[in-house]
Formats: C-alpha cells, sequence, structure tokens
C-alpha cells in the first residue's frame, strides 16, 4: 500500500508520541521535530508507503538524540509481558490439534499485535491480567476476514518453506508459538528480526531474551533498523528467503504495507496477520476502524 494523504498526520504523531515519551530535552525535541517536518516537506509523497517515512523520521530521532535504543527498558518488559501470556496460551492450546490449534494460535498473534507499549502501556504497572484481558476482548470481536483456513490447508500436510515475518516486541513471544506449532506440522520456518531497533520493533535481541530459537525456526536478519521490513534495504539471507519460501506470513500492518505493494515479486503464498490502525487500510477491505485480518493477498 502506498502513502495516503491521511499518512502524513499519523507520521507526525507518531514522532511526537515517541518524543513525548523518552522525555527529552526541549532543545532536542524541537531539533528533532524540525529536522523531521524539513524531511517529510522535501520527500514525502504518494508513491512511497508509509512505513518508509516513519523509518526516516525515527532514524532522525535517533541520531539526534543519541539514543541508540530507544525505549530499552519498555522494550525488556514488554517482552516479559509476551513471556508471561505465552505461558498461559501455551496451557490452554495443548489440549487443541489441527486447524483449531492453528486457528487459536493465528487470533492470539493477531491480538498480540496489539502489545505495544506505545499504546499499551506496558511497563507503567498495567498488570499482565488487565493485559491479557484487553487481547481476550480483541479476539471476542473476531476475525473481518479469516483465511486460517486456508493457510492450514498448505500447512497440514508438511514439507514447505515457511517464511515468517515478525513484527514487534512482546507480541514474538506468541508469534513464537504459533511458529512452534507451524513446524510440528513439519515444515521449515524461517524467521526475521531488525538488524537494529527502532520504535517497537523486534531485533535478535529480543528474539533472544523471549528464546525464540525453541520454536525450532531458523531467525535471519531482514535488514536495518526499519519500521517493517523494506524492500529497498532487505539482505541477501531475507531476498533468498523471499524466493524460497512457499508461503510468507506477515505481521502487523507496516507489513502489510511492503507485501500488498510488493505481492508480484513474491511467488510464494503471502499471508497478514494484523490489527488495522486506521481507516484508509481498514477500506482496503471494505470497512471502517480497527479490525483484525488473517487475509491472504494471494
Amino acid at each position: 500500500m502506498l502513502s495516503q494523504l491521511e499518512c502524513a498526520q499519523c507520521i507526525i504523531d507518531d514522532l511526537v508520541g515517541a518524543i513525548k515519551l523518552l522525555n527529552l530535552p526541549p532543545k532536542t525535541q524541537k531539533r528533532i521535530l524540525s529536522e523531521s517536518l524539513d524531511y517529510l516537506s522535501k520527500n514525502f509523497n504518494l508513491q512511497t508507503i508509509p512505513s518508509y517515512h516513519i523509518t526516516q523520521v525515527h532514524r532522525i530521532l535517533k541520531r539526534i538524540s543519541g539514543i541508540e535504543v530507544p525505549f530499552e527498558e519498555l522494550r525488556i518488559n514488554c517482552n516479559k509481558v509476551g513471556i508471561e501470556i505465552a505461558d498461559y496460551l501455551s496451557q490452554e492450546s495443548e489440549e487443541l490439534s489441527g486447524f483449531d490449534a492453528l486457528h487459536y494460535l493465528a487470533k492470539w498473534a493477531i491480538a498480540g499485535n496489539l502489545l505495544d507499549f506505545r499504546t499499551v502501556g506496558t511497563g507503567y504497572g498495567i498488570s499482565v491480567s488487565r493485559i491479557r484481558k484487553m487481547l481476550e476482548n480483541n479476539i471476542q470481536e473476531g476475525l473481518k476476514l479469516d483465511h486460517t483456513d486456508k493457510l492450514y490447508e498448505i500447512l497440514k500436510e508438511g514439507g514447505r518453506k515457511v517464511l515468517y515475518i515478525l513484527d514487534n516486541v512482546g507480541e514474538i513471544a506468541i508469534d513464537k508459538l504459533l511458529i512452534k506449532k507451524i513446524v510440528g506440522f513439519g515444515n521449515s520456518v524461517t524467521t526475521t528480526v531488525r538488524g537494529g531497533p527502532i520504535t517497537s520493533d523486534a531485533t535478535l535481541k529480543d528474539a533472544g531474551q523471549i528464546n525464540l530459537s525453541e520454536s525450532g525456526a531458523r531467525i535471519i536478519i531482514a535488514g536495518p533498523d526499519t519500521l517493517g521490513i523494506s524492500w529497498r534495504e532487505k539482505s541477501k539471507d531475507l531476498t533468498d528467503a523471499l524466493n524460497e519460501a512457499a508461503i510468507v506470513i506477515t505481521k502487523g500492518q507496516a507489513n502489510f504495507y511492503v507485501f500488498s505493494e510488493y505481492k508480484e515479486e513474491i511467488s510464494g503464498n503471502i499471508f497478514c496477520l494484523f490489527t488495522t490502525k486506521c481507516d484508509p487500510v481498514s477500506s482496503i477491505f471494505g470497512f471502517k476502524g480497527k479490525i483484525n485480518l488473517a487475509v491472504q493477498l494471494k
């Protein structure tokens, strides 16, 4: 999906929210905002995916603030919350098998897309039970489009090469359960993390914190510090994995931007699991407001 006019305001709101959350000195705040607005005034266009521009302004934030890992404590706390929720889900899913198990874990993986310290407030004293309840409420809303049955039909026979594109810290602990189930069907899974921290996207360090390797997946670096994966900056490992994968599963709206735009360059089946954040995305599927989706792109 290419940028819409509404994306400009969203990019600025996202950056301002980050600046406030970091509690930076006023002069630093002003400089970051000034340079970011200058960047957007010269570069924002409707021929580029939104996450490209969000990445650029957050790189400006990192450079000017001098903070190598923004929100480091929040990232760690969010992963801890994700691990606790995943432990509960692991017990709940033990009684399920086949499609029921895949469907259950996929719905939770989508709900986990909300497990973001920028929106949930993880690390500010909100209990795990309250966060879990919030995710349960999200699941009760259901999936506006649910193509998990199609995903299961491809996965159930095993022998498939699957590429699983991770999104944020915290939710990756829930993704780990779904990945483990996919591996359990007899498929091989490659999963991706970012090469550097930016906003709440998961890195190799985060993968280590939740012991992602226990899922049985191979872990690769998708590219540098980008919000969602970047088609322009993707690593050779990711390029190779995209070329080899029979199934690509992506998490989060930023990754939907990328794969909806470049789907014709991918030979495998693409499934996007995410909760939409805005009407421009929801309207693509004929809805308004935030909705939950498990949608096959092709």
